[in-house]
């Protein structure tokens, strides 16, 4: 695991909002979702954890940690170690008192220098986000929304926020295992909400000027196997 880390003076810098990010090739989308993150002021910090891209992502985070103004941290994984574990990394490595998990596959539509504002003020109280997904009682997706959903409901993990305090309530090993790492991708947002919901951390979803793709990264595998795979794994756990 090689780290890259911008030659911003840090060490005055307070540090109210840690952004990890993973990526796995795609980097058109982690280039755009940075040209949109760096209009956010430095009180900000851009964690890019990379799942060993094969792409130009590493030549093109190397050469744009020496020659931004950015806050940005890269980490090149020497495996694909799916998102779960790419977001443990990236969190273990984080200085901000709030991180926001978040997709590369994302643009800002507006708001640019502020809009991360809505999450920071609320994550001391719960986990944040712009929308939820719902399960029935079979464990079967139902829907994905951006309001509060009741039943078997979970925060939509491509861009999910909380204080440092409330992520180490979620840590399952005491390592930075935020995310389980037993699930490579899909569902492991899931099983951190019903984790969450378990040690009474409530959830609130709020208004944010983002657009989010979706399946970007996921479409470059094999999406039907990594999707079931992840779901058996999930009920057993879960379903009573």
């Amino acid at each position: 695991m090689i780290k890259r880390t911008l030659s911003l003076p840090t060490n005055n810098l307070q540090v109210d909002l840690s952004i990890v990010i993973p990526v796995y090739n795609k980097f058109n989308f982690t280039k755009s979702c940075l040209q949109d993150l760096s209009h956010l002021p430095n009180n900000h910090e851009i964690v890019i954890v990379d799942n060993a891209s094969s792409d130009e992502t590493n030549k093109e985070l190397e050469g744009m940690c020496e020659h931004t103004n950015m806050n940005l941290v890269y980490v090149k994984n020497s495996h694909n170690y799916g998102f779960a574990k790419a977001c443990n990394i990236g969190y273990s490595i984080s200085t901000g008192r709030n991180v926001l998990f978040l997709n590369n596959d994302i643009r800002v539509k507006s708001n640019y220098t502020n809009w991360t504002q809505q999450i920071i003020m609320n994550c001391d109280d719960a986990l944040v986000g712009p929308t939820m997904g719902q399960l029935d009682n079979n464990l079967n997706f139902v829907q994905e929304a951006n309001k509060i959903l009741g039943g078997k409901s979970y925060m939509s993990g491509w861009c999910l926020g909380s204080s440092k305090q409330n992520w180490k309530k979620l840590d399952i090993s005491g390592n930075n295992e935020i995310f389980s790492e037993e699930f490579f991708c899909y569902f492991e947002d899931t099983d951190l909400s019903f984790r969450a919901k378990q040690l009474n951390i409530p959830f609130k979803v709020i208004d944010l000027p983002v657009i989010h793709f979706g399946k970007m990264t996921s479409r470059q595998l094999n999406t039907h196997k990594l999707y079931s795979d992840a779901r058996k794994i999930f009920i057993d756990k879960w379903k009573k």
